[in-house]
């Protein structure tokens, strides 16, 4: 499947925040910007879905082994295994939800404009 390359969103200089660099657009390309922004989006939703899943899966097999086990080292050790999953999994929802922030500010804008 062809993945288009995000011309728009690659060409943010350094040293210039995104609504700034969205004011000296025209309006195709503004248009354009934000449907990058949502592709990123819906990929990052995607993997956030599995991440999701991963973690689940995981505590669930964590509750299983603990209850064969049934010892309390055991669970500490759970609780350290699983840790980093829950840090893999904030960043991949905090990253989400930057871009949703980052449309829809956008889209008022536009609309505003």
């Amino acid at each position: 499947m062809y993945k288009k390359e995000a011309n728009i969103l690659n060409a943010i200089p350094s040293g210039i925040d995104l609504t700034t660099y969205f004011d000296s657009l025209d309006l195709f390309e503004k248009r354009e910007l934000i449907d990058e922004l949502k592709e990123y989006r819906a990929f990052n939703s995607k993997n956030l879905r599995k991440a999701t899943h991963l973690v689940l899966i995981s505590h669930l097999v964590s509750l299983v082994c603990y209850f064969g086990v049934q010892q309390e080292w055991f669970l500490y050790y759970l609780v350290c295994i699983n840790s980093p999953m829950y840090i893999f999994l904030f960043f991949k929802i905090k990253s989400t939800w930057t871009y949703r922030l980052a449309i829809e500010h956008l889209e008022k804008r536009m609309g505003n404009s």
